[in-house]
């Protein structure tokens, strides 16, 4: 071996050793291969559902409607955990949140109820949990739980605005609503 060989291969050998000791990219693993974490509470939460097409944006948010189907007198714990385009993971429901404020889970929902978990309030809908996070576009999210038994929906929401009629009055109907594909877990309906 000759020295500029040697030399080379010193230099390619410290940089691997320096990018190995480097901490890992600011990208994720997205919703798929990010590790799950347990409820706050400490109870173990399930992957049950990827959403694909999540969004917060101007003025767009994603809204999450979760009912527990479980037995009646049994209570579950829903979570939703948002990641941007890069697979980077915005909220994690171990987290506890930040006073008067939402990690993205709701805990001990009763059998039979319904929880909406948003990334944004909007003027037409009630939620029951809204993420802090900021703006970012073409994301996913991952909805777990404590259940089986749950069964959701995902829309994106125009959160700005309403429609009135010609008097001014409001309408209730909301201006743009656009659902989401809930597919199971990795598996969409023809899988």
């Amino acid at each position: 071996m000759n020295y500029v060989t040697k030399l080379l291969s010193g230099v390619v050998a410290g940089l691997v050793m320096v990018a190995s000791a480097l901490p890992a990219a600011a990208a994720g693993n997205g919703p798929l291969n990010t590790p799950l974490d347990a409820f706050t509470d400490g109870t173990p939460g399930r992957y049950l559902w990827t959403v694909p097409g999540v969004i917060k944006k101007n003025g767009f948010v994603t809204e999450f409607m979760c009912t527990n189907l479980d037995a009646p007198g049994t209570v579950a714990n829903i979570g939703v955990e948002v990641f941007d385009n890069t697979g980077t993971q915005l909220n994690n429901i171990s987290v506890p949140p930040p006073a008067g404020g939402c990690n993205g889970a709701m805990l001990n929902v009763s059998a039979g109820s319904t929880v909406t978990i948003s990334n944004g309030a909007t003027l037409q809908l009630h939620e029951d949990c809204i993420i802090g996070i900021g703006a970012f576009d073409n994301g996913s999210a991952r909805i777990v739980s404590t259940s089986s038994k749950i069964v959701c929906n995902a829309l994106v929401a125009d959160s700005q605005n309403v429609v009135v009629n010609a008097s001014g009055t409001t309408t209730g109907v909301s201006p743009a609503v656009s659902s989401l594909k809930v597919i199971k877990r990795s598996k969409q309906l023809g899988d």
